[in-house]
């Protein structure tokens, strides 16, 4: 932070200071002050109110309090990895996975199957979340490209820890 007031006072001493410098590093400084969890999903109104947007961001949900306190478990269950958000257009299958657990987990594997008209299955895998490793309460998300069938359908979720 420091840095950052040496970087505008000093101009500001000398008289010239560029209108876009001093806003830009004003919107930094706003992001730094700011209570937000990741302060690049945010906006501005033109009033100057900060706006939360990490839920269009697809970032986190924090644990909430009892959740830390029932973090006793050193296994992580499946209900603790929900896959939300799932969609198939007819070539990928995009989701999120939240880790609701109290560890980090890595290599979130979403096992998938691919069904007929009939509803019999014609194809399985797996795509990969990114990122590879997600803390508690953080989100990653998936897309891949999948076997054309009438319905595609998540099965599972794998993860090492």
């Amino acid at each position: 932070m420091k840095y950052f007031y040496f970087t505008i006072l000093i101009p500001l001493l000398h008289g010239n200071v560029d209108h876009q410098l001093l806003q830009s590093n004003m919107v930094n400084l706003l992001a730094q002050k700011s209570e937000l969890d990741n302060p690049i999903c945010y906006m501005e109104t033109p009033e100057g109110k900060i706006i939360n947007l990490v839920n269009l961001c697809g970032d986190s949900e924090a644990i909430d309090e009892t959740q830390k306190i029932a973090c006793k478990s050193e296994e992580v269950k499946a209900t603790e990895i929900p896959i939300t958000n799932v969609n198939y257009d007819g070539n990928f299958l995009t989701g999120k996975v939240a880790n609701k657990s109290c560890k980090t987990v890595k290599s979130i594997k979403v096992n998938y199957q691919v069904l007929d008209d009939g509803g019999n299955i014609i194809d399985n895998g797996y795509i990969y979340a990114q990122p590879a490793t997600v803390e508690p309460g953080k989100v990653a998300s998936f897309k891949g490209n999948v076997s054309p069938g009438a319905k595609v359908e998540t099965t599972f979720v794998e993860w090492s820890q």
